[in-house]
């Protein structure tokens, strides 16, 4: 009795441990792709960085003989192939021209939000009170984030809105994203899952794709096809496959709750590379935004 409660213990630190791994290498992310699109546009970015997870992936899946995924459940595949890899990915790609590291990483960070709301409209499940406070205490830390503090400079500071937007657009196709693979993940291996939606949301990266120009691939550098690659390995095909595997195992709300880590992570990893200033209205706008989706959450 007490192996089989120290296994199950285990078993649990281990979910906890890939959740906060996959946090850890996202939190990366803001900072690299902000470096990486000085020379390979937004678009492009994210068709190679799936690209190449798509093909990581896909060997690992026919070496593993994982099981396949029928027709059946293709819609699935395709909801959270758009969502969790075509959508996000554009928005945070074009969104991280004009926002900061460290303010899209809190922006991001309110996608349990829109799971509460998701759960509301689709599954009929009611938020309490205390979830609706938090709802709107998240809102109103977005909205100090956003501004800096100083709603005036809107008009003036129109880029930096317009980037904040969309990266709050990213929080919601997460939040698709992990709603939408949960009940596949309940009948199919993480790396079925994971492998579909990848392959589903890379040719949907396709159109975008050619509407760069393909021909700038020849003009990326070293360095620019080493963070190609870490985006695509690490923190596509490694980090989203940690996410999934925990997914499987844990409720959503509590894999949610490790998104709060990624705006600290983010703004030491942005502070230290980018040598962004982080004033205290992002301070304080991010503590209401981790405060607000906690209360959301519950």
């Amino acid at each position: 009795m007490s192996d089989k409660s120290n296994n199950g213990k285990n078993s649990t630190l281990i979910y906890h441990g890939a959740l906060f791994l996959a946090v850890l290498i996202w939190s990366t992310t803001f900072v690299n792709i902000k470096i990486v699109i000085k020379e390979v546009p937004p678009n492009t970015l994210a068709f190679l960085r799936f690209l190449v997870a798509g093909i990581v992936l896909a060997v690992f899946f026919v070496i593993r003989r994982e099981p396949r995924i029928p027709k059946k459940d293709w819609l699935q595949v395709i909801i959270g192939g758009l969502a969790g890899v075509t959508l996000y990915n554009i928005l945070q790609n074009q969104g991280l021209r004009y926002a900061g590291a460290t303010e899209a990483a809190i922006l991001t960070s309110v996608s349990p939000v829109f799971m509460v709301l998701f759960a509301w409209a689709f599954l009929k499940e009611r938020p309490v009170a205390r979830q609706l406070v938090g709802i709107g205490a998240a809102f109103a830390g977005s909205v100090l984030v956003s501004t800096n503090g100083h709603l005036g400079d809107l008009a003036v500071d129109s880029l930096r809105l317009y980037g904040d937007a969309l990266m709050l657009l990213t929080a919601v196709a997460w939040a698709a994203y992990s709603i939408s693979i949960k009940p596949l993940l309940e009948r199919y291996p993480p790396v079925s899952v994971l492998t579909y939606c990848t392959v589903a949301g890379t040719l949907f990266l396709v159109p975008v794709f050619l509407l760069d120009n393909p021909a700038n691939l020849l003009e990326i550098s070293f360095i620019g096809w080493l963070n190609v690659f870490y985006l695509g390995i690490l923190a596509s095909a490694f980090a989203y496959l940690l996410w999934n595997t925990a997914l499987k195992k844990v409720a959503v709300t509590t894999a949610a709750a490790y998104i709060y880590l990624l705006p600290v992570l983010s703004a030491i990893f942005a502070a230290l590379v980018l040598h962004e200033t982080i004033t205290v209205y992002i301070v304080v706008g991010g503590v209401v935004v981790l405060a607000g989706t906690y209360f959301a959450s519950e």
